[in-house]
Formats: C-alpha cells, sequence, structure tokens
C-alpha cells in the first residue's frame, strides 16, 4: 500500500502581481535628479558563460543602469521596503530578510529604440539565489514613451496600471517576465529585489 502525503498547502495568490501607486510625481522627480549622468553604465545578464559572471549579451537586454541614490533618510528604499513588507505580508507571506548589499536596487534607463530586456526570471545563482519578490518603480509616466512595457508570463494587467508615475509593481523573482523592446522616447524604472532564505 503507497501512503501519500498530506495535501499541500497551496497559496492561491501565489501568481499575483501587487500593483500600486505609492510615490508622487514629485518624489519621481526628485529621484531623477539625483542621478548622476556620469554613472550610467551598459546592463549585463548573468549566468550565460559562467555561474555568477555578468556579461554584455545586448541581444538578450539592452539598457542603462546605475545604482539608486538613498538619502540619509533612506529615501526612496525604505518606502519601498514598507510597501512590499505589506503587500507580502497579505498575498505571497515569503520569509523576508530585506535588500542584499551585494544585490542592490538599480535605476534602469530604456532611452534608445530597441532597448528591451527578454523574457526571463530574476532568481538566479550566486548573489541573486536568494532573491524572492521582484520590483518596479515608475518614474517616468507611461504617456511620454511607447514600446518598453513590463509584461508577466500568463498574468494580464493593464499597460496604464502598469505605467502611472510613482507606481510600485512586485512580484515573484521566479516569475517570467519581459520588458519589450522601446519604440519612442524614454522609460526609467528603479528595479530591484527584496531577498529571503532559499524556498523550502
Amino acid at each position: 500500500m503507497i501512503v501519500m502525503p498530506a495535501a499541500p498547502l497551496r497559496n492561491s495568490s501565489i501568481a499575483s502581481v501587487y500593483v500600486n501607486t505609492v510615490f508622487t510625481e514629485e518624489e519621481c522627480d526628485q529621484i531623477l535628479a539625483s542621478l548622476d549622468e556620469g554613472k550610467w553604465e551598459e546592463a549585463m545578464v548573468g549566468g550565460i558563460e559562467e555561474v555568477g559572471k555578468f556579461t554584455l549579451e545586448r541581444d538578450k537586454r539592452s539598457n542603462y543602469q546605475q545604482t539608486v541614490p538613498v538619502r540619509e533618510d533612506g529615501f526612496p528604499l525604505n518606502r519601498i521596503a514598507q510597501e512590499i513588507s505589506a503587500a507580502n505580508s497579505s498575498i505571497w507571506r515569503f520569509d523576508l530578510g530585506g535588500f542584499a548589499e551585494d544585490d542592490m536596487p538599480w535605476v534602469m534607463d530604456y532611452c534608445r529604440q530597441g532597448d528591451h530586456n527578454d523574457w526571463h526570471v530574476d532568481l538566479g545563482q550566486k548573489a541573486t539565489a536568494s532573491r524572492k519578490l521582484g520590483f518596479s518603480l515608475q518614474l517616468t509616466e507611461g504617456t511620454d514613451y511607447e514600446g518598453g512595457d513590463l509584461g508577466f508570463h500568463r498574468i494580464k494587467k493593464d499597460r496604464k496600471d502598469l505605467t502611472k508615475k510613482g507606481t510600485l509593481i512586485v512580484f515573484p523573482s521566479f516569475w517570467l517576465h519581459q520588458v519589450a523592446p522601446m519604440t519612442k522616447g524614454a522609460r526609467k524604472v528603479v528595479v530591484g529585489w527584496v531577498h529571503g532564505p532559499s524556498f523550502r
């Protein structure tokens, strides 16, 4: 006789994408004004040639990035962390720790025609192995650019909801997603991950 284990406890909200406007337009402009034009660097892709190594693969990902400037009072990361903590408590209920010193958030700039990020997951190896939740904070208004839309595998969201300036989007780091190619204008977002112990 085969003994089957008890039915697993399933969270029916696991495939959720959280969307909420948590920053004002003025606060987004403050973040943009704090950026250093001399610090932009080409974004890279990890784990293609070697585990833990990031390489330039423009056919898979094309955009610029720089680390998020953080004020002495913790803005804007403290606000982001607080919102994600509240969302996690009611939706995914993951065991979270916080931001990781070796995997801090970035400001991403999709400013060239064709800039994109192919279908991928954010959970990986080395420093990315402990990512639990990914997030994207809109710093520019969706009506100011075309293309560049954040999309999720088999989860439908209205573009106007995802592209409103000041909107925070949170999703599981293992969920397949992409940034479609830019066709006009520029899109700037804060992108990062909240880490925690291994899934079990």
